[in-house]
């Protein structure tokens, strides 16, 4: 199958990934930091060499500030909810995901806080400006979008935060492995990225950079192998936000991926080889008659509308035509309505590292074949 639909997750997986898998689950079956025997022993070390592969990868002097999640969602979760306060007003832009979206909702719908949403248009920086009250605090935002790929200004966002003395939540779903990223540079707050996307892991894990646990407090209570006989969780990072036991296999594939990412030429060849490809396949889109694009010029992904189709019945006869690719709202109503892309959403073409351009040709025969029998 020709795939484009990398913004959900990535495929195929690396080889080494495969294999990581199934010698974790065959020589570091313990369960890590509950036990002193050999297995439990290995997967803790395991975990502890992913940590310090996440280190090295984004730039960031400390590996125990990166703390092991179930998925993106999880993290975008955790450091929103251990940083917020009563009475907190919140930022997010107007392209965000629903697992920035609805965590925030709950806690307006909650009384917890009040929110607003910031335009991405013109000068974000007015914008995050003109939005900001008082009592703001928290600002979240998405580092590239899931529906036209734009990226926002994250360098120039996260120095407004720290003048502002906002706190900087990053949501790097569709950026981390897609586009080099250094934290010692960029230094958020709370960094938050899933394993399975563009760092080529699979489904299970996630992580949170935290700058500081300062101020935070914590997110869920557990077993977390140290400090057993205490009613709290342990203080230090990561240990106070990994409760119970943490995905090993899921984890160590992460490692394996961004090993193997690296050796295709790493984050900066993935952006380079990916822009091309959507820069490409925007050009063939818009060549077709009756489509509607959504798309920015340094995006890895877009999106389209074709006149006479519905952008779930396109994505399915895209399908039949071994084709994936991805319809409807990509769990993203907010960027969608900023948009305009309209009451069917839209059809999404994501890119990864090991797709080719031939494979963008197939799926141009095959969307002019699309439109040439609606017009019949």
């Amino acid at each position: 199958m020709i795939y484009f639909d990398h913004a959900a997750t990535s495929y195929p997986k690396p080889p080494a990934v495969f294999k990581t898998i199934e010698q974790t689950l065959r020589e570091r079956g313990g369960n890590p930091g509950r036990s002193g025997h050999r297995l439990s022993l290995a997967a803790a070390e395991k975990i502890y060499e992913t940590r310090e592969t996440l280190a090295r990868f984004f730039d960031s002097p400390t590996p125990e500030s990166f703390v092991f999640t179930s998925n993106a969602t999880h993290a975008l979760n955790l450091a929103l909810k251990s940083a917020v306060l009563p009475g907190d007003h919140v930022l997010i832009s107007d392209l965000e995901h629903n697992a920035v979206f609805r965590p925030v909702y709950r806690l307006f719908r909650d009384k917890v806080i009040t929110f607003s949403v910031f335009r991405t248009s013109g000068d974000v920086l007015a914008n995050i400006e003109a939005a900001r009250q008082t009592n703001s605090r928290i600002l979240v935002c998405t580092h590239a979008s899931n529906v036209n790929g734009r990226h926002l200004p994250v360098e120039k966002i996260a120095a407004y935060c720290r003048k502002m003395g906002l706190y900087f939540i990053l949501d790097a779903s569709q950026s981390a492995g897609h586009t080099p990223i250094s934290l010692r540079a960029l230094d958020p707050d709370a960094f938050c990225a899933p394993a399975h996307k563009g760092l080529l892991g699979i489904q299970g894990a996630g992580f949170v950079h935290l700058r500081s646990k300062e101020g935070l407090c914590e997110y869920m209570e557990g077993g977390s192998g140290s400090h057993s006989s205490s009613p709290e969780m342990p203080d230090a990072l990561p240990e106070r936000y990994e409760a119970g036991t943490l995905a090993t296999p899921a984890i160590a594939a992460l490692g394996a991926g961004i090993e193997a990412l690296e050796a295709l030429g790493g984050p900066k060849e993935a952006e380079r080889h990916e822009k091309a490809l959507a820069e490409r396949g925007c050009d063939m889109v818009a060549s077709v008659k009756g489509t509607e694009l959504y798309a920015s010029e340094e995006g890895t992904l877009f999106s389209f509308n074709l006149k006479g189709y519905s952008s779930d019945a396109l994505s399915e006869l895209l399908n039949e035509k071994n084709i994936a690719v991805r319809g409807g709202f990509h769990c993203a109503p907010l960027a969608h309505r900023a948009l305009r892309t309209g009451e069917q959403g839209a059809v999404r073409l994501s890119f990864g590292i090991t797709n080719r351009e031939e494979e963008l040709d197939a799926f141009y025969r095959a969307l002019c074949d699309l439109a040439f029998n609606r017009r019949k």
